[in-house]
């Protein structure tokens, strides 16, 4: 049960920091709990239920307004509520159109672990060097949407279902990249990750439960739920001072460690 805590707490946390909360769950479950890399990976989308209830908490008052102006919404960038609704519709088209058939093809692939972790390695340093350079350009203050960001964050945000690449880190780092300002590329990637997670966790799902205790599954939904909420609250109030590339790069290196060991033997 202590295990399900604590995993719980990594997922509501890692899950809205610009690195991996699944690579870093399954790293942690197979490295750490000894827990098979299948069941490591249900396990991980599974707790991703609290995180999706922890965004629709905070965002409960912005979600509401989204619905209510939908029935005079019109398909343009010129205006702010519009905008926000094109930019949703059109950038979860786009993730979909790419995110589902690099999902299957990647599922159909099998991995030894060893070289499963260093693929979820290397996804994790791609994330911190983007995190990086993304902190070195000019930042403006809030602007308008556009057809062609919406395009754009929902290309790199299909590219997410990689195992190992962060899909807050990469749509957050690519807001930054185009000038949007930090506390409004955060808000947005929260908004952004509603729809895809609620698809990323269903799609898995039906495909099984992981083959866990009732208890532990409830555990980390319970825990996982309390600290995502907490830790958007900490991030929405912190966006201008995060910094989270190294950390990513050295889990990202750590994650390489099974597979030298595994060549070396």
């Amino acid at each position: 049960m202590l295990e399900s805590i604590i995993l719980g707490i990594v997922q509501g946390i890692f899950e809205w920091l610009p690195i991996s909360s699944q690579g870093n769950l399954v790293l942690i479950m197979v490295g750490f709990f000894n827990i098979g890399i299948e069941t490591a990976v249900k396990y991980s989308i599974f707790l991703h239920f609290g995180t999706l209830l922890a965004v629709l908490v905070y965002f409960k008052k912005d979600i509401i307004n989204i619905l209510k102006n939908l029935k005079e919404f019109k398909f343009k960038f010129e205006n702010k509520q519009n905008g926000l609704i094109s930019f949703l519709i059109v950038s979860t088209v786009i993730t979909f159109i790419i995110g589902f058939p690099l999902y299957k093809l990647i599922s159909n692939f099998s991995f030894r672990g060893e070289f499963f972790l260093g693929l979820i390695g290397i996804g994790l340093i791609i994330t911190g060097l983007l995190q990086k350079f993304a902190h070195k350009s000019k930042i403006k203050e809030k602007r308008l949407l556009t057809l062609k960001d919406s395009v754009l964050l929902g290309v790199v945000q299909g590219l997410a279902v990689i195992p190992g690449i962060s899909r807050s880190g990469i749509t957050i780092s690519t807001f930054l990249f185009k000038k949007y300002s930090a506390k409004q590329g955060l808000y947005l990637s929260f908004l952004m990750s509603i729809p895809v997670l609620l698809g990323g966790i269903v799609l898995p799902i039906l495909d099984g439960f992981p083959n866990l205790p009732f208890i532990n599954l409830f555990l980390g939904l319970i825990f996982s739920f309390i600290f995502g909420l907490i830790t958007i609250k900490i991030l929405m109030q912190l966006a201008q001072k995060i910094r989270f590339w190294l950390f990513a790069i050295i889990i990202g290196i750590l994650a390489f460690v099974p597979l030298i060991f595994s060549l070396w033997i």
